[in-house]
C-alpha cells in the first residue's frame, strides 16, 4: 500500500470515528446538555492543541527530508521530547486555570470531567507524531494498524460504557487507558528505531522553520475556535445550542480527512521537487473531485431526510449549518497552501491567514444577527475561499505557478457550480 493512501485512511478513520461517536451519543442515554458538555471539553482541548501540533508537524514534514541519515536517526526522539514538554506545560496551565479558562471558552465556571479529560489529552497529544513518523519512513501498514487501534478504540471507549448502563465518567477512564496504549506504541517505536540522543540544535532549527506555521495554524484554528466561541457568546453559553451548532458544523465526512492527508503527504514531495509535484497534485486532486463533490451534492440534497434519522429530531436546526459547511469543500480541494508551505514561504502563509481571520470575525458578527447559526457557517465558507484565492494569486505573482498547473479548473468549476445550485435549491427555493 502507498504510504500516502494509508495516511488518507488514517485521517478518514479519525473523522469517521468522531462522526460515529456523535451519532451514537445522540442515540445514548445522555441528554443534549450532557452531549454539549462533552463537545465543550473537546472544543477547549482542540483549541489549545491544534495550532502547535499542526504547525510543528507540518514543519517536521518539510524539515526531516533535508536531514542526513545520521541526524534522521535521532530526530524522532527529539520531536517526541518536545511534544511531551509542551503537553505538560499546557496541561499544567489548564488544571491551574480551570475556572477562568472554562469561563472564557464556555461562559461557565465548571465542566464535568475536566481533570479526567486533561489527563487523557496529556498522554494523547504526543501520539499525533506516530502516524507522521511512519509517513516519513514510507511505512504504510503500520499507519493502518495504528489507525484501527486509535479510532476503533476511541469509539469503544466513549460509547461502550454508556450502552452498558454505566456513568459517563467511565468513558473518560476508558479514554485515558486508550491514550496510554497509544503512548506505549509510540515509545516502542522510538526505542526500536531511533537513537535516544538529545540535540538542541536540531530542535531549534525545526522550531524556527515551524514557527510561522504554528502561528498560521493558531490563526486557522482560531477560526474554528471563534465560531464556537461566538455561539457561546451570542447564546449565553447554552450547552444545547452549542451542541446543535457542533453537530451541524461538520464538513463532508471524508473531505477534510482526505484533503488534509493528501496535503500532508505532498509536503515532502513539494519540498524535494516542486515542478514534478505540481502535476502530481493536479492529477490526484482531480480524483478527489470525482469522489467528494458528487457525495457532497448528494448529502446536501438529502440532508433534510437523513439528518433527523442519523442523529435525532432535536438536531433538526443543525441541518442548515451542515449544508452551509458542505460548501467548504470547494476551497479544501485547492492545494495552493500546500505548495507555498512546501516552498518554505511560511511568513506569507501567516500573513494571509491573519487576513482570513479578520474577515471571518467581521462577517460572523454581521451574519449571525441576520441568519443565526447558519450565518457563522457562511462567514467561515467565505473566509476559507478568500484565503485560497490570495495564496493562489501570490504563487502566480512570485513563483509564476498558475492555478491551472496544480488544479483541474474545468472539473473544479463544473462541480462547484453544481454544488452551489444544490445549496440554493435546498435552502433558498
Amino acid at each position: 500500500m502507498d504510504p500516502g493512501r494509508a495516511f488518507q485512511f488514517f485521517q478518514v478513520m479519525r473523522q469517521g470515528s468522531s462522526i460515529l461517536i456523535a451519532i451514537l451519543l445522540a442515540k445514548s442515554i445522555l441528554n443534549n446538555a450532557e452531549i454539549g458538555n462533552y463537545e465543550q471539553l473537546w472544543y477547549i482541548g482542540n483549541t489549545l492543541s491544534f495550532f502547535w501540533v499542526s504547525g510543528l508537524i507540518q514543519g517536521l514534514l518539510t524539515y526531516f527530508p533535508g536531514l542526513d541519515a545520521k541526524n534522521k536517526n535521532h530526530f524522532f526522539f527529539n520531536a517526541y521530547l518536545s511534544f511531551v514538554v509542551i503537553s505538560a506545560i499546557i496541561c499544567g496551565l489548564l488544571l491551574s486555570l480551570e475556572v477562568p479558562l472554562t469561563q472564557f471558552f464556555t461562559g461557565k465556571d465548571h465542566l464535568d470531567y475536566f481533570p479526567l479529560f486533561i489527563a487523557f489529552v496529556f498522554f494523547n497529544w504526543p501520539t499525533y507524531l506516530l502516524e507522521n513518523f511512519y509517513l516519513l519512513e514510507k511505512k504504510a501498514w503500520p499507519i493502518v494498524h495504528f489507525a484501527l487501534l486509535a479510532f476503533i478504540g476511541q469509539i469503544i471507549a466513549v460509547i461502550l460504557p454508556l450502552f452498558l448502563g454505566y456513568s459517563f465518567i467511565y468513558s473518560f477512564y476508558a479514554l485515558i487507558v486508550l491514550a496510554l496504549l497509544k503512548h506505549l506504541w509510540l515509545l516502542i517505536f522510538l526505542f526500536r528505531n531511533n537513537k535516544l540522543q538529545f540535540h538542541f540544535d536540531k530542535i531549534k532549527a525545526w522550531m524556527l522553520l515551524a514557527l510561522p506555521l504554528v502561528f498560521y495554524a493558531l490563526l486557522g484554528g482560531f477560526n474554528t475556535a471563534f465560531d464556537n466561541w461566538i455561539v457561546n457568546f451570542f447564546y449565553n453559553g447554552d450547552p444545547e445550542k452549542f451542541a446543535i451548532f457542533r453537530y451541524g458544523a461538520r464538513e463532508l465526512p471524508l473531505a477534510l480527512a482526505m484533503a488534509s492527508a493528501f496535503s500532508a503527504a505532498m509536503l515532502p514531495e513539494v519540498a524535494s521537487d516542486t515542478q514534478k509535484s505540481l502535476a502530481t497534485i493536479k492529477r490526484r486532486s482531480k480524483n478527489l473531485f470525482h469522489l467528494l463533490f458528487p457525495l457532497s451534492i448528494l448529502l446536501m440534497l438529502t440532508s433534510d431526510w437523513f439528518f433527523p434519522i442519523v442523529f435525532n429530531p432535536e438536531f433538526e436546526e443543525s441541518i442548515v449549518v451542515f449544508n452551509t459547511y458542505l460548501l467548504i469543500i470547494v476551497s479544501r480541494l485547492i492545494f495552493s497552501r500546500t505548495i507555498l508551505v512546501g516552498l518554505k514561504d511560511n511568513n506569507v502563509v501567516l500573513l494571509i491567514s491573519a487576513l482570513e481571520l479578520i474577515l471571518n470575525i467581521a462577517l460572523s458578527f454581521f451574519f449571525i444577527q441576520k441568519w443565526g447559526l447558519a450565518g457563522i457557517a457562511m462567514a467561515t465558507v467565505i473566509a476559507y475561499m478568500a484565503e485560497k484565492i490570495l495564496i493562489a494569486w501570490y504563487l502566480f505573482r512570485k513563483y509564476k505557478i498558475g492555478l491551472g498547473q496544480y488544479t483541474d479548473l474545468y472539473w473544479l468549476s463544473g462541480y462547484s457550480l453544481l454544488l452551489v445550485l444544490a445549496f440554493l435549491w435546498v435552502e433558498v427555493f
